[in-house]
């Protein structure tokens, strides 16, 4: 499962307060009676080309320097917290191949239920996944 961080409720509130007043009190608004438009990016893309499809060649190994270097080529990432056993191994070798990166760590992780949790500075954790209790 792969998780991305988000903002809050409040912490929305506050960057778009902060924009508003900015934009009312900047000597360059006195003169046009509109705020420019800011556009918001999400801070959560992948900065690798889109290909048509994503393929991974796994190893009979560890399955951490293997996780770990595709993190850091498919996701950008550059700090992994990993907070799992590092004994988990790769049974075979294996090719997988889907239409996109996330799909691939998708059918890495599901095995070892395994979950991943990327943040904006391109910090990622790989921890285990969560599972739902229900009370009757």
């Amino acid at each position: 499962m792969v998780y991305k961080s988000t903002w809050n409720g409040f912490q929305q509130y506050v960057v778009t307060g902060s924009l508003a007043l900015s934009c009312l009190w900047s000597p360059s608004t006195f003169a046009v009676s509109v705020c420019p438009v800011y556009q918001f990016s999400n801070p959560n893309h992948s900065t690798a080309p889109r290909m048509a499809s994503v393929t991974l060649k796994l190893r009979d190994d560890l399955l951490q320097p293997q996780l770990e270097q595709f993190l850091q080529k498919h996701f950008s990432v550059t700090r992994i917290d990993w907070r799992v056993s590092s004994h988990f191994k790769w049974p075979t070798d294996y090719t997988l191949t889907a239409p996109n990166a996330t799909d691939v760590l998708e059918q890495i992780l599901a095995p070892y239920s395994l979950a991943v949790t990327f943040f904006p500075n391109h910090v990622a954790v790989v921890s285990y996944r969560q599972t739902r209790q229900v009370q009757s």
